[in-house]
């Protein structure tokens, strides 16, 4: 397993990643990602932020996970845990449709844990599309609870409920 940060250089690899997992989703009628989230001006502002972390498998980037402390300000609205410190917050998390399944997601969402607690984060924070029975049962498996949800109007008629998850440490 090698997880680290992104570089300029993976940058192709990026987008040819997210645009698979972007087809994927549309064939599944999932449409929580769009041309205008995430698309490259996002990847490489996160990339010069070292707020992207990469799974690379000989030399393949197979898995992408952005975190870093922003909250949608929509998330206000939601009943958070009690937490005394900082919390991390988890953005555009993905594993290319070829491997999923395979375990990567769960070492990835391991890493971002394992990262979170030595930087001394008290928790993490996420938000997920509520008609992605998938991703929802990843992340409740993984034992992240569901603390409501939010309503993202810039999304599709149908498309816009995401439930928030929280994981305290």
């Amino acid at each position: 397993m090698d997880i680290t940060l992104a570089k300029k250089e993976d940058l192709p690899y990026i987008e040819e990643l997210f645009g698979s997992c972007k087809l994927d989703l549309l064939k599944k009628e999932i449409f929580q990602w769009d041309d205008q989230y995430p698309n490259k001006e996002y990847f490489e502002w996160v990339i010069k932020e070292k707020e992207m972390y990469v799974y690379r498998q000989d030399s393949q980037v197979l898995g992408a996970i952005v975190f870093n402390e922003w909250q949608h300000p929509e998330w206000e609205k939601v009943k958070w845990g009690e937490s005394s410190g900082k919390i991390m917050v988890i953005h555009a998390f993905c594993v290319h449709p070829h491997v999923q399944g395979g375990g990567y997601g769960s070492k990835i969402l391991e890493f971002a844990e394992y990262l979170a607690q030595e930087q001394g984060y008290t928790g993490i924070r996420l938000d997920a599309f509520s008609g992605n029975p998938s991703a929802l049962k990843f992340y409740e498996t993984r034992g992240y609870n569901k603390k409501g949800e939010i309503f993202i109007s810039t999304k599709p008629l149908g498309h816009e409920t995401y439930y928030c998850y929280e994981k305290l440490f």
